[in-house]
């Protein structure tokens, strides 16, 4: 049975805290200074490990890019989406929530150029800037697969 939007939302929520838990010492080995802010990607690939591993899902990973009303880029950001509903777990380094999950667009929709891939590890990327963030995560997540 695939999860509904409540158990997602609950999950990213549980992820997002473990990844708050954290040492910032694993986020500074991988070039993030200060978390969340230029995390997004890294958040998205490992939300999406562990919502495969809870769920057994396989999200896409989105990335667009975003610009100022002069049209000067402002910045890019990525986040997850599965089965219509958006998950992201990195929204505040924008001064929105930590946490959003919900099948609203707008704010996503204001991004331009997307990029969209279905979550694949690629091993060689993970092991240089994802599984030390991963590894030092786990302690902090519950040993629950299903709710």
């Amino acid at each position: 049975m695939k999860p509904d939007d409540a158990a997602i939302g609950k999950a990213a929520a549980e992820f997002r805290s473990a990844l708050d838990a954290i040492d910032d010492r694993h986020w500074r080995a991988v070039y993030i200074d200060h978390f969340p802010r230029g995390a997004c990607g890294h958040c998205s690939e490992l939300l999406a490990l562990f919502l495969l591993e809870r769920f057994g899902i396989t999200a896409d990973y989105v990335c667009r890019e975003f610009y100022s009303d002069s049209g000067d880029r402002e910045t890019s950001h990525a986040w997850l989406e599965w089965n219509g509903l958006i998950i992201d777990i990195s929204g505040d380094q924008f001064e929105w929530p930590a946490v959003i999950v919900t099948r609203d667009r707008g704010r996503y929709d204001l991004g331009v150029g997307e990029q969209r891939h279905p979550f694949e590890l690629d091993p060689s990327w993970w092991s240089q800037q994802c599984l030390r963030i991963w590894s030092a995560a786990q302690p902090f997540l519950s040993d629950r697969h299903s709710d």
